[in-house]
């Protein structure tokens, strides 16, 4: 078993060091395709810089415009001109202490049931009617 490692180590260390510079080299290759990729885009940038036209600003009109947006900065952040008035604790207090302390009963009926009307306000008459001019209108169509 050792002569056959004595044999075998040498490959295998040769092997690893080929293949380290068989990475190496790819890895070279890669990062100098990705360089040429970026100048290559540097100088199409370069060029269409170079072709747009130089844009001429009015200095006057830059600080008009720094100015404008100066006084709506001051605008915004200025605090309001009128307090708010907090609502008094006051009234809160003595609703709330006279429904605890109050004589009479709550009333039976909800606020949701009170708006709405009973169903026996219905007569017979109007359903009669309503499925009288249900059947008319089907009989049309």
């Amino acid at each position: 078993m050792a002569t056959l490692l004595q044999h075998v180590r040498p490959w295998m260390q040769r092997a690893i060091a080929e293949f380290e510079a068989r990475v190496e080299q790819r890895m070279e290759n890669m990062m100098d395709q990705k360089v040429q990729v970026i100048h290559q885009r540097l100088d199409s940038f370069e060029l269409r810089v170079i072709e747009r036209s130089a844009l001429t600003v009015d200095v006057t009109t830059l600080q008009n415009e720094i100015e404008s947006l100066r006084v709506n900065v001051t605008i915004f952040l200025a605090p309001p001109e009128t307090e708010l008035e907090s609502a008094p604790m006051a009234p809160v207090e003595d609703m709330v202490l006279s429904a605890l302390f109050r004589d009479g009963m709550p009333s039976p009926y909800s606020s949701r049931i009170s708006g709405k009307r009973p169903r026996s306000g219905r007569t017979s008459d109007d359903t009669k009617a309503e499925r009288a001019m249900k059947r008319e209108h089907q009989q049309m169509s």
